[in-house]
């Protein structure tokens, strides 16, 4: 199952409107390192794509028209 799948399922466990929600740390902490995950593949695929078409990293962070300026 889905780690955000389960988080969302502890999260609408307390939709009762508790103020409060408990979420089990298991799902939680996998979900975090799986975002993570992500984030350290997409830096990568930047720097690679960058370092294929020439363009520093900081360039192609900012938009069409922060380049313009």
């Amino acid at each position: 199952m889905n780690f955000l799948l389960l988080v969302l399922l502890d999260i609408s466990a307390f939709a009762d409107g508790s103020p409060e929600v408990i979420i089990a740390s298991k799902p939680l902490e996998a979900l975090i390192a799986d975002w993570l995950r992500q984030g350290e593949e997409i830096h990568r695929l930047q720097t690679l794509v960058a370092k294929q078409t020439g363009v520093s990293h900081c360039q192609s962070l900012t938009t069409p028209s922060d380049r313009i300026r």
